[in-house]
């Protein structure tokens, strides 16, 4: 069995280790140990916070193999984006030029350096073993962030966005970077996204062109990737949309990958999910599977089966889903539907 769990300030070496596999463009999963380090105390802090509404919070989750109790995977949730630097994004906008005494018009596009997308709650970090993208493994790191949302809600904003990673090739070349970016910041775009993290980002205020950018007038190549999300993305990308989450126009600065956006009560996950009490553990339970949380901020989530009796808001569970998630009888758990319709993925 799977666990998808709050990370801990122990779990360093193994995020580290899935760090230097995650090639470049994962911006909030950095390389470099010490930072890497701090954001992990950020986020074991932010779990000890007594709060009620967002501030400046970071939790970041593990997906562990039981077995072996080896970490395969990770992501997070960030509560406020901007709040002590400013967040970045490429707005797209369409502009019109009509000139009537030649009968001609001109349709475009331009790129606008915003800070729109700033104050909302960003699901970000997201990075699985490719060794373990299977049996609906990716399903429950990324949808385990929601049932986390919806059991923690006054921890997050109205509106979640989720920024994809843009395209670049093996050698961490991305094509947007090299016609735009690397104009201005005269660095590759792997240290421009150690920067990002490592930094107060001042850098990207300092540097970046303040005027609107003329879509027409970079190269195919650029214009091709913008909007567009890294191949390694497109399984995470697939369930968020599944969840509610659409391509907002706006843009990374670096790698031009997309934005998606949702309101929070509208992610699917959270919307069908309910709280209910432990009724009875048995040996085995034979029933479809669920995603399984606790209600704790010591949070520990799973796919498993489970009888849920809706109208009394009670479940049966088994005696391994039991042990893993650390409950017992009377205890609440937060469950909520694996997948929404037969088309959805299941990897």
């Amino acid at each position: 069995m799977m666990l998808f769990r709050s990370a801990r300030d122990t779990d360093l070496d193994a995020i580290h280790y899935l760090a230097e596999e995650s090639g470049v463009g994962i911006t909030t999963l950095s390389k470099d140990k010490e930072v890497l380090a701090k954001r992990l105390h950020w986020s074991t802090n932010s779990y000890k916070k007594n709060i009620n509404k967002p501030h400046n919070e970071y939790y970041l989750f593990v997906l562990e193999n039981h077995k072996n109790n080896k970490i395969v995977g990770v992501s997070g949730i960030e509560s406020c984006t901007g709040h002590e630097a400013p967040f970045y994004s490429y707005k797209i906008s369409k502009r019109t030029r009509i000139c009537r005494s030649l009968n001609i018009r001109s349709d475009y596009e331009v790129l606008s350096l915003v800070n729109d997308n700033q104050g909302r709650s960003e699901i970000c970090t997201l990075f699985l073993d490719p060794n373990y993208r299977k049996n609906k493994n990716g399903l429950l790191l990324s949808k385990a962030r929601f049932l986390f949302m919806a059991q923690h809600s006054e921890r997050f904003a109205s509106t979640v966005i989720a920024e994809m990673r843009g395209i670049s090739d093996a050698n961490g070349i991305s094509p947007f970077w090299e016609n735009v970016g690397r104009h201005f910041f005269h660095m590759s775009f792997a240290e421009a996204d150690r920067l990002t993290l490592a930094t107060d980002k001042q850098f990207i205020a300092d540097l970046m062109p303040r005027n609107p950018l003329y879509i027409k007038l970079l190269s195919p190549e650029a214009q091709a990737v913008i909007g567009q999300s890294h191949p390694s993305t497109e399984a995470a990308m697939k369930i968020l949309l599944k969840e509610g989450f659409r391509y907002n126009k706006y843009i990374d600065i670096f790698d031009a990958g997309p934005t998606l956006e949702v309101p929070r009560l509208k992610i699917k996950t959270i919307e069908h999910s309910r709280v209910v009490t432990i009724k009875n553990i048995s040996d085995e339970v034979s029933s479809s599977n669920y995603l399984l949380a606790n209600t704790l901020l010591d949070f520990k989530a799973t796919i498993n089966s489970a009888l849920i009796n809706t109208e009394k808001n009670t479940c049966i569970i088994s005696k391994k889903t039991a042990e893993l998630m650390q409950v017992k009888c009377g205890n609440q758990l937060r469950v909520a539907p694996l997948l929404f319709d037969a088309g959805e993925i299941d990897d």
